[in-house]
């Protein structure tokens, strides 16, 4: 059995790209509330952890145009692939 998401308590960050190159945003979520908006991934993965480890939820990300949530591996030092 696979773990899922829980889009309702769980931690995520959004991937968004702007229409300029290099216009990117990492929004984080706990649940539906918005905590935060970084730059770049570095950032937003360390605050995502941060978030994630005093609520006891696991981190998950979303890139734009991605259906699917993806799992963060917590004691990586990377996000996902891109990142």
């Amino acid at each position: 059995m696979s773990i899922q998401p829980d889009p309702d308590r769980d931690v995520i960050v959004e991937h968004l790209k702007g229409t300029a190159p290099g216009d990117e945003r990492w929004v984080i979520f706990l649940g539906a509330s918005k905590r935060g908006e970084l730059p770049d991934a570095a950032r937003a993965l360390v605050f995502a952890r941060l978030l994630a480890d005093l609520q006891q939820r696991r981190v998950w990300m979303r890139h734009e145009g991605a259906a699917e949530l993806q799992a963060i591996d917590h004691g990586a030092l990377r996000g996902c692939s891109c990142c």
